[in-house]
């Protein structure tokens, strides 16, 4: 086969894409962009070619001052002409940094000790680290320092873009976060990734109103402070509460944003024993695991009616099923801590087999994958096959264009993707689309045309690289359609928790039958995302089974089927 050509980026891809961000969201966003966020679109948009470019070249890097002799853009003409431009429309600053910091920390080791020349003495400075060498020049007599320091600023022309603030901006109301940025688009154009086309205009942007966007402005803001603070200290942690946003009445997304912020706080709040802090935090936050936890304080307090209070309101009304499970557990914490009987109850254990095996170099599922290919072709599947199925199943319904779920084209699901109302909102669809099942033509037929369609593009669901025509053809063809429905009916009662947790192996048997095989190697034990699909399995008689492998002492291996 003949290797394909790399794709190669025009000089001024960059800029290009920078447009297509801003362009794009000075149309949609035009009624709640303020005066000077406008402005430093208009001014950028009307300066030339060349300002332009150093403008964004800058914009993008993590450094925030830069000598232009270090710069290296050879499509930009004159990078001196262009600063001086950028300073006359107040998007940079040409002078010298006067923070003693970020002069220093423009010129390289070499160059620092080059200028030390005749102004200071520092022994053995072109040896010592940089770190320490630094101190040593802050060290010397302010007359000296200042004098080494004009020579640096001197010694070369500066800019430093601004406008920071306002491309987050902009970046905010295009990806809706702040974590995306323009490289999205350079592995689009490579072809790195591809997504789904759906329509974008003003009727899907994420925020509605300034207030929205300011408040998930602020969130970005405060989960950087995060990172930046003493996670030793309370009142540090407090304090970052205190500037926490309000939610926004129907944002789901900044409430769950806003709750995880908070339930990280709060755990570490409980570590320092600023128990009272923690309670109300976790008071405020709706999202897992804030009830949970709220009932251990109670259970280490002794407050014992408060604690089952909480547990019976998350055994009636569960966020999810992993909830659900906790409280189970909790509840019998309560029952024991009151000397009360836990109810009486089975708990659950799944099918469990033994397999003893030769010594193998392959981690253990693999070794267990092969073993069990002798009855019949066996693949190691984890998470993608059932996910993948599913997604390319319902592909349409995914990114069907529902009111602000899609607002930028880079998206590789719908903004409630991971929320309760994914379902409920395409409930209707979801019907529909379902009772194809019943048809195994049907339903076969639209499964492998999506693998052929969509081959590459971006889905939550679909997992290219491990999954091809062989092995869904082959699940389509074993598994009856009942345990097709049961277990696409379970993932999308919970799209975040509910994709992950199936058993590492299918096996589909030269008898025609089929079965999941989870995999535990010696001291592995289940995880409790694993036990409740085993137990789903099990209550709908779906075939699956745990194999507890062991390595042979002697060359023979146990013949478990």
């Amino acid at each position: 086969m003949q290797a394909q050509p790399e794709l190669e980026l025009s000089d001024d891809y960059y800029l290009t894409n920078f447009h297509a961000l801003t362009g794009f969201v000075s149309a949609i966003y035009s009624d709640i962009l303020s005066a000077e966020e406008k402005r430093w679109y208009s001014n950028l948009s009307s300066s030339s070619d060349s300002a332009q470019r150093l403008y964004i070249r800058l914009l993008m890097r993590k450094k925030s001052v830069f000598r232009l002799s270090r710069l290296r853009y050879p499509e930009i003409s004159c990078l001196v002409q262009a600063s001086s431009e950028l300073a006359e429309i107040g998007l940079a600053c040409i002078h010298a940094p006067k923070s003693v910091d970020l002069l220093l920390g423009a010129f390289t080791k070499p160059e620092l000790v080059a200028k030390l020349d005749g102004v200071i003495s520092i022994p053995r400075a072109s040896t010592i680290p940089r770190i320490k060498l630094i101190e040593n020049i802050l060290a010397v007599d302010e007359f000296v320092l200042q004098r080494y320091l004009s020579m640096l600023r001197q010694d070369d022309k500066w800019i430093s873009p601004l406008g920071h603030g306002v491309w987050s901006v902009f970046r905010l109301c295009f990806f809706g976060n702040l974590y995306q940025d323009s490289s999205e688009f350079v592995l689009r154009d490579l072809g790195t990734l591809r997504y789904e086309n759906y329509p974008l205009d003003s009727a899907s942007r994420v925020f509605m109103t300034r207030a929205q966007m300011d408040a998930h402005l602020r969130y970005f803001e405060c989960a950087t402070l995060i990172d930046t603070i003493d996670q030793k200290d309370a009142d540090q942690l407090i304090a970052l509460t205190e500037i926490m946003p309000p939610p926004i009445d129907g944002d789901i997304h900044l409430q769950r944003r806003l709750d995880r912020l908070r339930n990280n706080i709060a755990r570490q709040l409980e570590r320092l024993d600023r128990i009272d802090d923690a309670l109300r935090l976790y008071t405020i936050s709706v999202s897992p695991p804030a009830r949970e936890r709220l009932v251990r304080i109670h259970l280490a307090s002794r407050q014992l009616d408060r604690a089952a209070k909480l547990v019976s309101s998350m055994v009636s009304q569960p966020f999810n099923d992993a909830e659900l499970q906790v409280a189970l557990r909790l509840q019998i914490k309560i029952d024991k801590a009151a000397g009360r009987k836990p109810a009486a109850g089975t708990r659950f254990r799944p099918e469990t087999s033994r397999l003893v095996l030769n010594p193998s170099e392959h981690r253990v599922e693999l070794a267990a994958q092969n073993f069990y290919s002798q009855f019949g072709k066996c693949f190691y599947t984890e998470n993608m096959l059932i996910g993948s199925v599913l997604g390319l199943f319902i592909w349409d319904i995914i990114f069907y264009p529902l009111p602000g779920v899609f607002y930028n084209p880079f998206q590789w699901a719908p903004a409630d993707y991971h929320e309760p109302m994914f379902r409920t909102r395409r409930a209707d669809l979801l019907v529909d689309r379902f009772n194809e099942l019943d048809d195994k033509l049907a339903f076969s037929a639209r499964v492998m045309n999506g693998l052929e369609k969509h081959v590459g593009k971006s889905n939550p669901l679909v997992r290219w690289g491990a999954i091809d025509a062989q092995l869904v053809s082959l699940a389509l063809q074993y598994i009856p359609a009942g345990h097709w429905r049961c277990m696409f009916d379970r993932m999308l009662q919970d799209m975040r928790d509910n994709c992950t947790g199936f058993p590492d192996l299918m096996l589909f048997r030269d008898d025609g039958n089929y079965e999941f095989i989870e995999i535990k190697g010696p001291g592995d034990v289940l995880q409790q995302n694993q036990i409740r699909w085993m137990k789903h399995f099990s209550d709908n008689a779906i075939p699956a089974r745990v194999v507890n492998v062991g390595w042979a002492q002697t060359d023979h291996s146990v013949a478990d089927q």
